[in-house]
């Protein structure tokens, strides 16, 4: 039995990195934070067994840094487990809960020369039990972050990551002493999908790790989190950016827009955070046996039982981005430039084949 337990959705203050010895400073930052936010959240009363960060917490945004850079790629890029996650880990142990964070340059020993953006799972005992790869980015990520998908190296990511199964080498799920976990990375939450090969392998609990300005503001990182959870009747627990700086505790700025929250089962925010221009937090308990009985029970709304799967399998059928683009060789500079060449013919593609109308005048 999983008694109900406190999870903390964070937003620490991030500076800028010129080299990696900046990720231990911000790393450094976020454990003390962690202190504080744990106590806080402590005075609910049931015990704080989950502490989740935001995408990019600890490298933040890159100091003369371009995708396809191959020397300042190799500088900056992480190793997921590596010094980065043992620094967390050491919190962890301390305060006895698991923390989720992530790291968008991770190098990978199966793809020498193409650089990821992961989340990872790190459990009470200090030790990374769990990672998930993005597998869709925003067009300028490329560009800006050295960001490949394991779409660009579909053949051989199925194969090594899944041993040919794509849910697990795409979907995969920690299940954990606090329930099953699955982790929904920034754009992904654009992607109903995502939340739903996570849940169809078992995730309880989804942790969707930012979003930004302007798609905060105008509503969209709530609807996508709500929806996330009454889609797949799971908890969501989503924290969103922190004030950021472009050096260490220089002028900070607000690109992400706040609004960090937790929500329910049922898709009801259960608490929320406004930005503010320091280090933030929210907690909420979470009942994941309430869950469980809810998903068993022969009702509205419990959507697993209903799925008639070959009606929605044939939605896919037709592909529109083209898998394997960086299969055979890594990409270089210029990134940005030949994914927007590439997005521009998969509109041109979606013309001609009756998805999309060409406006009037076009």
């Amino acid at each position: 039995m999983i008694e109900p337990y406190t999870a903390v959705a964070l937003s620490p203050r991030v500076s800028a990195c010129a080299d990696r010895g900046d990720y231990m400073r911000n790393i450094e930052h976020i454990k003390s934070f962690m202190d504080t936010a744990y106590g806080m959240a402590s005075t609910d009363g049931p015990p704080v067994k989950l502490m989740v960060l935001p995408e990019g917490a600890f490298q933040s945004l890159l100091v003369d840094f371009r995708g396809g850079d191959r020397r300042r790629e190799a500088e900056m890029a992480v190793e997921i487990p590596g010094p980065e996650t043992a620094a967390l880990g050491e919190k962890a142990r301390d305060l006895g809960t698991f923390i989720a964070g992530n790291a968008y340059v991770v190098r990978d020993d199966d793809f020498p020369d193409r650089y990821f953006n992961r989340a990872f799972l790190i459990d009470p005992r200090g030790d990374v039990v769990y990672t998930r790869t993005k597998l869709q980015v925003e067009p300028f990520e490329p560009e800006v972050v050295s960001t490949c998908v394991p779409h660009d190296v579909w053949d051989r990511w199925i194969e090594v990551k899944g041993n040919g199964d794509p849910m697990q080498a795409l979907y995969p799920v920690a299940d954990t002493e606090i329930g099953r976990i699955g982790m929904i990375i920034c754009m992904e939450g654009g992607y109903p999908e995502i939340g739903r090969g996570l849940a169809l392998n078992g995730a309880e609990i989804l942790l969707r790790q930012v979003y930004h300005e302007p798609y905060v503001s105008n509503g969209w990182w709530e609807l996508q989190s709500r929806s996330f959870a009454v889609a797949n009747n799971a908890y969501v627990v989503a924290p969103n950016l922190g004030p950021q700086s472009y050096s260490f505790d220089g002028p900070l700025y607000d690109i992400g827009g706040g609004k960090s929250m937790i929500v329910d089962f049922r898709g009801h925010v259960m608490v929320q955070r406004e930005f503010a221009a320091a280090d933030t937090f929210v907690s909420e308990c979470l009942d994941v046996e309430a869950l469980r009985r809810y998903r068993s029970q022969n009702g509205f709304g419990r959507w697993f039982k209903d799925l008639r799967m070959e009606q929605f399998a044939a939605i896919y059928q037709r592909p529109i981005y083209p898998k394997n683009q960086y299969l055979e060789e890594p990409p270089t500079e210029g990134w940005g430039e030949r994914e927007q060449a590439v997005l521009a013919a998969n509109i041109e593609r979606l013309k001609q084949g009756g998805v999309l109308a060409s406006p009037a005048g076009a």
